[in-house]
């Protein structure tokens, strides 16, 4: 009975979870990772993990300096423990999208729970930045069944990356600047990290990715290409 039970689970997790996860990582079903127009002379640039006190100002003062917009993922019990920086965020002029309550993975979320938790993120974020998060990344770009189905009623488009820098555990700079700027057209979805306390996170990287990001935001203008709000990335 026991191996049985165990067979249905795996069987569970193979349909709801692992195929929908490959749909939307491998074959891009339902998600956005990159423009959907070709040879488009702009980027986007998205920031996870945040609010978080000790990279995110400083973060903010980037961008500011190259009047760059960027799209936050936020996790919406951060944006509870950082009220006031959440704002800041907003009234800066930057997108805000949800990164999930806490960086957990969807795979062991049933459909009521996921419900709830895509919900009650969307709640405390409007309520607490007076704006509605129209944007959902799911942590580690791990997808259920049910976040495609919830995600499409609360009317949140999903938003992955055209490919990842792998900033949250690289210790060396000048690593990731080679790894985007060698890489980086037209069209990209860029993804960085300012908060550092998932696991595998080096407690360090958002510092080292904030010592990158200027040299790459420099590289990218050097490219002739610009870096616009997600909206106009995904609309124009």
């Amino acid at each position: 009975m026991i191996k049985f039970m165990i067979k249905i689970y795996i069987l569970y997790l193979v349909l709801v979870a692992l195929l929908p996860t490959m749909l939307g990582r491998i074959f891009h079903y339902n998600v956005i990772y990159t423009s959907r127009k070709k040879k488009v002379p702009w980027i986007a640039i998205t920031f996870d993990d945040g609010p978080d006190p000790e990279y995110t100002p400083t973060l903010l003062s980037l961008l500011d300096k190259y009047n760059v917009k960027a799209c936050f993922f936020l996790l919406a019990d951060k944006v509870e423990k950082y009220p006031d920086l959440a704002k800041e965020i907003v009234n800066r002029g930057h997108e805000i999208g949800i990164h999930g309550y806490k960086h957990h993975i969807n795979w062991f979320l049933g459909p009521i729970a996921t419900y709830k938790e895509l919900l009650k993120s969307v709640e405390i974020i409007s309520q607490i930045t007076g704006k509605y998060p129209s944007y959902y990344r799911p942590p580690w770009g791990l997808f259920t069944t049910f976040i495609y189905q919830y995600s499409k009623k609360l009317g949140i488009k999903i938003i992955l990356w055209s490919y990842m820098s792998w900033d949250w555990k690289v210790k060396d700079p000048n690593l990731i600047v080679n790894r985007v700027l060698n890489k980086v057209k037209g069209g990209n979805i860029l993804i960085f990290h300012d908060s550092s306390d998932n696991i595998g996170s080096d407690k360090e990287a958002p510092e080292t990715m904030l010592i990158a990001l200027d040299k790459i935001i420099s590289g990218i203008k050097e490219k002739n290409l610009e870096i616009v709000d997600i909206n106009k990335f995904i609309f124009s």
